[in-house]
């Protein structure tokens, strides 16, 4: 399965430090204790015990003990403002404002509309297919377009039928079957067809889509409208009227077994639900020491460790 990036960040006041001594998160990381680049943290994306964390001020990789930081100075980045990041073994992907960035081996590669069909430079979502194939989603204007080191396909609305050109995110399914999120709800392409899922024509409460998983056969949608369950051909949504989800601006999803769903907030910090028991469990800035209640990307390691990704730092779960 693969993931991807996280979406254009909020335009917030940076919160003040944390005094609660409530410690749900076993360590938080921000620039005062750690190696990170910048606690604005836009994507975590952990490759076996490597954990690289797209910041606004460069990419930082963390093997557990030592920290390093790629930026526009020592690596050529095109900018350091980083949205996304996606690895593949000694390569690892990056989505900047200003630009596509192959980094392999220490050898740096940009693609941007100048050099490349790349549609625009300010790129919002990355995933690697099974194939090998690398999908970029861009922020308005730009639509999805993929690339599998020669080739190069663009799709917009005006070329096919996807619904949107700002593309959120992408998530492989298992059947190899794209879903991928839009402004314009959610679109499932097959390699020749986009099939299109809105509140017009299903059960997806709001167009505008964050973030996307799998459970088996079941998928999850994340979107300005709560979160919506989809098993077969049943739709089904919690939000802050019908469920114990406190906000329904959901970012992110995570899941950690059948039993233990995360959710990053807009505004409200995180949320455990049991789709079993129906319980819901919200950690914040008031509750715990989270050092901000507005959560971009959740990421679970090999450990099981949750990785909440803050707009003032990480905070790591450990159970």
């Amino acid at each position: 399965m693969l993931f991807a990036c996280n979406k254009e960040a909020n335009k917030i006041t940076p919160t003040p430090e944390n005094t609660n001594t409530t410690e749900v998160f076993s360590t938080v990381y921000q620039t005062s204790n750690s190696g990170i680049a910048d606690n604005f943290i836009n994507d975590i994306e952990i490759f076996g015990n490597i954990v690289k964390i797209a910041t606004n001020n460069g990419l930082s990789i963390f093997d557990g003990t030592n920290w390093s930081v790629l930026n526009t100075i020592n690596a050529g980045l095109p900018s350091n403002k980083i949205n996304c990041v996606q690895s593949n073994g000694t390569t690892t992907w990056m989505g900047t404002d200003n630009g596509l960035v192959n980094y392999t081996n220490g050898i740096t590669t940009i693609y941007n509309t100048s050099n490349s069909p790349l549609p625009i430079n300010k790129i919002r979502a990355l995933a690697l297919s099974t194939s090998g194939k690398l999908w970029i989603g861009t922020f308005s204007g730009g639509g999805l377009a993929s690339f599998d080191g020669s080739i190069w396909q663009v799709f917009t609305p005006s070329n096919s039928d996807l619904p949107n050109n700002s593309v959120s995110v992408i998530k492989e399914h298992l059947n190899g079957v794209l879903w991928i999120g839009t402004a314009s709800g959610v679109s499932v392409f097959d390699g020749n067809n986009f099939t299109n899922y809105n509140p017009g024509n299903s059960g997806l409460p709001n167009p505008f889509v964050f973030d996307i998983t799998f459970n088996n056969n079941i998928v999850w949608i994340a979107s300005n409208g709560g979160l919506t369950k989809i098993d077969g051909s049943n739709w089904q949504t919690y939000n802050m009227q019908n469920s114990g989800l406190p906000l329904n601006l959901v970012r992110s999803i995570a899941i950690k077994s059948s039993t233990e769903i995360f959710l990053g907030m807009a505004g409200q910090g995180v949320t455990r639900f049991n789709p079993t028991t129906n319980d819901w469990t919200h950690f914040n800035f008031s509750n715990s020491n989270l050092p901000n209640n507005y959560v971009n990307k959740i990421s679970i390691d090999f450990s099981n460790k949750v990785w909440i990704a803050t707009e003032n730092g990480i905070a790591v779960k450990n159970n």
